[in-house]
């Protein structure tokens, strides 16, 4: 992999957006302007947590399977997050957060370019935090980190190591076609993937069951009645 090291940036997917060649990483010490998932910053201490993306450059992705990529990053944070924290305590919340118990460790932000139909060119950012002690108040979700949940302090260096080295092996499946033992990993570690939880959509609260991810990302939940819904990101919350 190509890498490209920054003390301070805007954001490191947009630093590859100008960028060229399949596999280059992005790592900055400070954003200025992270972003997160539903329009939201992502804060960070300086030099303290890990933030970075990868651009890819698929050559074969059709758009409609474009989701095996949020599949794929997730499970190589997920892999990687389990290293230092026991497993059964990591997790993956759709569609790609890294959850350890109910607070969160990691969010993902990709962002695709399409040529017809298929995907061009794909921007994967990540913010993992590793040894940030305490969080700001009023966060989307609560907030752990590597040195919480495990109470020593990780090299940032190692663990993009860890996660790239897991990113390209799965990549290199995704280039030759081979979804399915992804998207079969994805659901196994997926949060409360057959065990029933409280949801929020347009409609209300109601409770409801998991039931799969669809190839494209569509989340399926079965509810209380045994009806089956369907949901893009965005139109559905997990009541934590």
């Amino acid at each position: 992999m190509k890498i490209l090291r920054f003390d301070t940036c805007t954001s490191t997917n947009d630093v590859l957006k100008g960028e060229q060649g399949d596999l280059t990483v992005a790592v900055a010490q400070e954003q200025t302007a992270g972003r997160g998932q539903r329009g939201n910053t992502w804060i960070s201490d300086r030099g303290k947590n890990l933030l970075f993306s990868i651009l890819v450059t698929p050559e074969q992705l059709s758009a409609g399977d474009a989701f095996v990529l949020s599949q794929g990053i997730a499970l190589s944070v997920c892999r990687t997050v389990m290293h230092y924290i026991p497993e059964g305590r990591v997790s993956i919340k759709w569609p790609n957060d890294i959850y350890v118990g109910w607070r969160k460790i990691c969010g993902i932000l990709i962002e695709n370019d399409l040529q017809g139909r298929c995907v061009k060119r794909s921007i994967i950012g990540c913010g993992i935090n590793v040894n940030q002690m305490s969080f700001p108040d009023g966060l989307a979700a609560p907030a752990t980190s590597l040195l919480i949940e495990s109470g020593k302090e990780k090299s940032c260096e190692t663990v993009l190591k860890e996660v790239t080295d897991e990113f390209a092996r799965i990549y290199a499946d995704i280039c030759a076609g081979h979804y399915g033992q992804i998207r079969e990993r994805y659901h196994e570690h997926l949060l409360f993937r057959g065990r029933q939880a409280r949801y929020e959509d347009k409609e209300g609260e109601f409770d409801g069951v998991i039931s799969h991810v669809e190839n494209d990302g569509h989340l399926i939940i079965k509810d209380a009645e045994g009806g089956l819904r369907r949901y893009a990101f965005k139109e559905i919350k997990l009541k934590l």
